[in-house]
């Protein structure tokens, strides 16, 4: 059975692909048909602001008490690792959809939104591989005794 800890990593891994999914979603939308632009007004600001509290912010703060409450668990700080490793892969994929959008004007931070959330995929991958070294260095520390 698993335990607290690697119930929210794999509500983590949950959020960041909710999350990827989503803003592919809301990218192609702005792109809209046939490179058009969406066929209704779009406040971007306030949509994708939902998006990421939606999915995103969650995730971020649910790989921090998956850390703590994971003491000794491989299985967490592998899946908040590979969640890192998915919020970037997935960052990359939407910065390419970018220049597709040509009728709407972006603010600046959701034209640089790709990156600014790889970034937030560094601190998942930084959160589990140092949680994993945690966890293995406990783990032969018992093995030596």
């Amino acid at each position: 059975m698993f335990k607290a800890g690697e119930w929210l990593s794999i509500a983590v891994l949950g959020l960041v692909v909710l999350f990827i999914f989503t803003s592919i979603a809301f990218f192609n939308f702005l792109i809209g048909p046939d490179g058009s632009g969406p066929v209704t007004t779009v406040e971007p600001s306030s949509a994708y602001f939902q998006v990421i509290f939606i999915s995103l912010a969650p995730a971020v703060g649910l790989s921090f008490f998956s850390s703590v409450l994971s003491e000794g668990s491989r299985l967490a700080s592998i899946l908040v690792f590979v969640s890192g490793i998915v919020l970037i892969f997935g960052m990359l994929y939407v910065s390419t959809m970018l220049p597709m959008i040509g009728t709407v004007d972006l603010p600046w931070w959701i034209s640089n939104s790709p990156w600014i959330f790889a970034a937030f995929g560094v601190l998942l991958l930084s959160i589990g591989y140092f949680n994993f070294r945690k966890v293995t260095l406990r783990s032969r520390q018992r093995n030596n005794l």
